[in-house]
């Protein structure tokens, strides 16, 4: 059986509903999505405006530990949204209750206990660290007012993957415009009031409060939508079904997030700058995630009601167009860092020295959307079919077989050596994640099989 053929791929692309259902949930989700690296930049460049490396370098590695603790839980996002689309695509009411109620109370839970293990988190930190007085300073004051908003950034969490499960782009798109804006203008408005690392981490708790409101309000109107003819019924048990779901996440996690670590502790040995020079370039790298993130939120949320309703033509509609546009979008955002590269490095930071170290840095910038794509639009794929032990497959070979053997052999070239490193993570990211795929589909773990036959 021939899964992917170039006819049918051919007749995919040409389908117009497939093109406007991508787009239907990508276009908000994109636009949304680009906005939290703004907030990223925007951070880099009022620290990256005041006169010492340092602050710039803070806010950099103390977004970078909090993003840790957000992504370790990202089964909150990427889990809810696989499972309730799929139970919309069955119209499954009780599901998609019970898929809302039950992360959030997971949510909750699991913010309680990081605050109160916090001073010990803070050791941990302090311990992990390898930068100057100035750095470690400043780092811990960001961490000390960022992780008191946890709770509601857990809960964003949830209801962005629940309202996209649910097909519905609007109301994570005002959440993120809300939030991300606001933390910008709130940025420059503290900072501009005498505050710095300290002021930036107050307006992400409060931007990220404004996103939540939004979410809340208007949870009532679509429920009702999805009426029942019972008491909801909360099925503790599934409880740990979604703990056995993140223990494939974790371990996924945990990956991804040693490769990124090790991008600041490798720039902490190198000093200062080349640690201000990666978060810059972590930045940049997160204006280009989220932007593809855009389509694999689509892909997600149809592949997941295309499984459903085991529906194949759908799944694989779902997957090509969002393929296409995935790689043109890739293209579009390499083609901005070629033409505007310099223009962004110059806006972020008016000091000359950072301006000048990052320059023969900004070729990775410029390469990392081509090398990037795959791996984001596969794994929109996965969180919709909730195979998520497939996405800790492929990450952990990426990190075995192509992020730490590239990092020892090019740790002479110093920190280029490690952004040749990543790329070489994510290729065998992609290249694994493919493998995976097509496995799965000829053993019909998404589809079944006898369904595929007989809607080719």
């Amino acid at each position: 059986m021939f899964i992917w053929s170039r006819t049918a791929i051919k007749q995919d692309l040409k389908n117009k509903k497939s093109h406007s259902e991508i787009w239907r949930i990508a276009a908000p989700m994109v636009l949304s999505n680009l906005t939290i690296p703004l907030v990223g930049l925007v951070d880099s460049a009022v620290m990256g405006h005041l006169d010492e490396v340092h602050y710039l370098a803070a806010v950099g590695l103390g977004s970078a530990l909090f993003t840790f603790i957000i992504w370790t839980m990202g089964f909150l996002r990427m889990i809810t949204t696989g499972l309730v689309a799929q139970a919309f695509g069955a119209q499954d009411h009780q599901q998609i209750r019970q898929w809302l109620y039950l992360p959030i109370i997971l949510a909750v839970a699991i913010a309680a206990i990081i605050l109160v293990f916090n001073p010990w988190l803070i050791d941990l930190i302090l311990w992990w660290i390898d930068g100057s007085k100035q750095v470690e300073s400043k780092v811990i004051e960001y961490w000390n007012i960022r992780i008191y908003g946890l709770p509601i950034s857990l809960l964003n969490a949830v209801l962005i993957g629940w309202y996209l499960g649910m097909q519905n782009a609007r109301i994570p798109f005002l959440m993120l415009i809300t939030t991300n804006i606001s933390n910008a203008i709130l940025d420059w408005v503290l900072v501009t009031l005498g505050m710095d690392v300290d002021g930036v981490a107050i307006a992400s708790v409060i931007a990220e409060a404004l996103g939540l409101s939004i979410a809340l309000s208007a949870l009532p109107k679509l429920l009702k939508q999805h009426p029942i003819s019972e008491k909801i019924k909360l099925a503790w048990h599934k409880l740990g079904y979604l703990l056995n779901l993140n223990k494939d996440l974790l371990l996924r996690t945990l990956a991804l997030e040693t490769v990124f670590f090790t991008i600041h502790a490798r720039g902490s040995e190198l000093g200062d700058q080349a640690m201000a020079i990666n978060a810059i370039l972590l930045n940049f790298l997160l204006l280009v995630s989220n932007g593809l993130d855009g389509i694999a939120n689509a892909v997600e949320a149809l592949v997941g009601k295309a499984i459903g309703r085991q529906n194949w033509l759908e799944f694989r509609r779902s997957v090509v167009v969002g393929g296409f546009w995935s790689l043109l979008v890739s293209l579009i955002l390499s083609l901005l860092f070629l033409l505007f590269g310099f223009w962004f490095i110059g806006w972020l930071t008016d000091i000359e020295s950072l301006r000048q170290a990052i320059q023969p840095y900004l070729i990775y910038s410029i390469l990392v959307p081509l090398v990037c794509v795959a791996s984001f639009w596969l794994d929109g794929i996965f969180v919709g079919a909730s195979a998520i032990n497939t996405m800790r497959n492929s990450m952990l070979v990426a990190l075995l077989i192509g992020f730490i053997p590239l990092y020892y052999l090019t740790k002479p070239l110093a920190n280029h050596g490690i952004w040749i490193a990543f790329f070489g993570f994510m290729i065998m990211r992609a290249l694994a994640s493919w493998y995976w795929l097509n496995r799965g589909l000829k053993q019909g773990r998404y589809i079944d099989n006898e369904k595929i036959t007989r809607q080719v």
